[in-house]
């Protein structure tokens, strides 16, 4: 058996986990985007369903997209062979950090 198929045989049984954590992070980076558009888009409105669309957005927007995009990148990343699948997760993780850090800075 190969490294990589070695790497990847210790990895693929975390795989929901690893999709979780990928969205979970791309949320939280993104998030206060997400939110400075929606903002943007009811700043206009009444106080009490500006409150209503934040709490919306948060508790059930944020929830289903997690949780959809989560089963979506699951069944992704189990098609894929193994060295794809390292260099996607690794790189998926890589991108994301880098992008963090910069987005930390602004």
């Amino acid at each position: 058996m190969s490294i990589v198929a070695e790497i990847v045989s210790h990895m693929r049984p975390y795989t929901s986990q690893i999709a979780f954590a990928l969205v979970a992070t791309t949320l939280i980076i993104f998030g206060g985007a997400i939110n400075a558009f929606v903002r943007n888009l009811v700043k206009s409105w009444n106080v009490v369903f500006r409150v209503l669309v934040f709490i919306l957005l948060c508790a059930v927007g944020y929830g289903i997209l997690a949780s959809w995009l989560t089963g979506f990148l699951q069944g992704q990343l189990r098609g894929l062979p193994s060295l794809t699948y390292l260099v996607v997760v690794s790189g998926a993780f890589i991108i994301l950090g880098i992008v963090a850090e910069r987005s930390r800075w602004r």
